[in-house]
This record gives C-alpha cells, structure tokens and sequence, in this order.
C-alpha cells in the first residue's frame, strides 16, 4: 500500500450523512515510483489491469483482522454474484497468506487495489479491505453493495464518476467537495487528495473502455445533490447495473463450451445492454464463434474508443454552434 495516503476513514453515522460512511479509497499504481493513490471506475477499465479470461483467483482472509466466519460468508455469498457475468472463479483458500486476493475487515474503511496490481503487492499484505461488513446475521443491502464494488475493483473496473466523459452528465461543485471532505475525513483530506480521489477524471490515456457516465453502477459514488451544479442526487446503488452485467460479460466472455449459471447472460444479452451495434457488433460476434477471448475484448475496446469519438465530435459541435449563437448575439445588439 501507498505510504502518501491512508485509506478511506469510516466516520460514525451520528456525525456526519449516512452516505458518506461508503465512500472508499482505490488504490492503483499508475506512477509506481511516486506510490500514486487513484480513484477507481467500474465499467471504465484499463486493459493491462485485467485478469485472464477464464481464470480461477484464489481469494484469502488475513490479519490484521481476518474477520469472523460471518463476515466470510458474507463476502463468500456475494461474490457469485459477479461470477454470473464474469467467467472469473473465486477460490477461497484455508491459507489466505498465500491467496492472489487477500482480504481483511479492519475498520478504517473499505478499499481495493485494482485488478491485477494486486499481484505485485508483497504476499501475505492485505489487497482489499472491508471496513463495514459486520458479524450481524443476514447480508444487509448497504454490506451487499461494498463487497460487489470491491470486487469490481479488484477484476479491474474503476470509479464511474471520475469517467472522461462525466462531464456530458455531471459539473461537480469542487469547493463544496473539498470543503466537504476537509471537513470529514479523518484525518481531514487536503484539496490535493480530494481532487485526485473524486474530482479529477481519468486521463484517456490510462484507461481503455468506457461508457457514457452510468448513475446506476456499483461503481458510482453516491453524492447528494449539491456536489454537482445539475442539482442531481446519486442514491446508493446495491446492485449491478445493466452496464455493469454487460461489460463484465465481454471483457470476461464465457465463450462457446462455457457457460454462466444464469442462462439468461449471452452474448447477445451483452452487446444489447452495451449498446453495441453496427459493424462492432458482427466483429465481436466472429471473435465469439472462434473463442477467441482476446480478440473479442479486443474488439470490444475499438468499439468503445470509436464510441469515444462520436462523443467527442457531438461535444465539439455543441461548442461551436453555441459559440456561433454568442457572436451573433452580440452582433445583433452591436446592430441595434
């Protein structure tokens, strides 16, 4: 783990918004020398983070709290969940000092580093911690929704609303975020770390497919409505989104002699709920029908960077007839 930030503190409920107690730290190594700490987004991946197709990751508990065999089970039951979209296996072993994805419940907070970072990070270190997961009996919703997001994170998948293209949807008020989490934090967030962990997006240069900024991923930070100047409040998401089950299904595809426990995750299903179509669509097809893995996610990403494009022109069309509108209003009132 970094040593330039602590992971996300856990703030009791009785002092500060219910919200705010879910909001975690992701933790990449995009600038290795300098221990960088991103935030992460979830249907917005970066290939080279990404596991192998088809791979079985074997998943531990370790100190400095290993947790209770309720708190296990927990994160042992919710976990299928992504397995249904996402031909990866979870394998809990005995010795989790020796597992690919180490877990702990420590309570300063819940965090994971990202897809297959986590194999450079020294063994028997934790990789993924969860800080408000309980021994209570039952999975309660808002527990369902921190092991789903954490494990989006540790197959790869990065924080929605610091997407490149979350400025199509959503302008953040900064000053109230970093006033906010000044505020908060313990100990309080610097407006550096604050930018870097939720207000700054991603480079497009560090990230390879995304969508348009989806509200409804696991990924997505809740926020209530002043933290962005369209007024929008973003309630907790508990669920995998339709994006979320489609993306995971091509970057991770169960081809042609496998098969999801959920009969209703095809490939069909998959680029329906992506949205992909044209000659995208066919090509990611042919790679299905030669179970070729690679090829297809490979694809998939030229489909979303062409995606990208098509935002950008209509993001730039946009700018200049409004910047045409504005010169002739003015040369309209110059007239008068």
């Amino acid at each position: 783990m970094s040593s330039e930030a602590a992971p996300q503190q856990h703030i009791p409920a009785d002092k500060n918004p219910e919200w705010y107690s879910r909001c975690c730290t992701d933790l990449s190594k995009v600038k290795p020398s300098r221990g960088r700490i991103d935030g992460m987004k979830a249907i917005l991946t970066r290939a080279s983070w990404l596991w192998e197709n088809g791979k079985t990751i074997t998943v531990g508990f370790v100190l400095p709290v290993p947790g209770t065999p309720v708190q296990q089970a927990k994160v042992q039951e919710v976990v299928k969940e992504w397995e249904k979209y996402a031909n990866l296996k979870f394998r809990f072993i005995p010795d989790g000092n020796d597992a690919e994805i180490r877990i702990s419940f420590d309570d300063s907070g819940s965090w994971s580093w990202v897809g297959t970072v986590a194999l450079s990070i020294p063994k028997p270190t934790q990789t993924m911690n969860f800080g408000w997961v309980d021994s209570n009996p039952g999975i309660a919703d808002e527990e369902r929704g921190v092991i789903l997001h954490e494990f989006g994170h540790a197959i790869g998948y990065m924080h929605e609303h610091q997407s490149p293209r979350r400025g199509e949807k959503l302008t953040l008020n900064e000053q109230v975020i970093i006033d906010f989490t000044k505020k908060t934090q313990i100990p309080p967030w610097t407006e550096e770390e604050t930018r870097q962990n939720i207000i700054n997006v991603y480079s497009r240069a560090e990230v390879s497919n995304f969508s348009a900024v989806d509200f409804t991923s696991i990924m997505m930070y809740f926020m209530p409505a002043n933290w962005n100047v369209q007024g929008i409040e973003i309630p907790p998401n508990e669920n995998l989104s339709p994006l979320d089950k489609a993306y995971a299904f091509l970057n991770y595809p169960f081809l042609v002699g496998t098969a999801s426990a959920d009969p209703s995750v095809t490939l069909l299903n998959a680029l329906n709920g992506a949205g992909v179509t044209g000659p995208s669509r066919a090509s990611i097809a042919l790679e299905y029908i030669e179970n070729d893995w690679k090829g297809l996610r490979a694809e998939f990403t030229r489909w979303a960077v062409n995606q990208r494009a098509i935002s950008d022109r209509a993001q730039a069309v946009s700018e200049r007839e409004e910047a045409a509108a504005a010169v002739a209003a003015v040369a309209e009132v110059e007239a008068d």
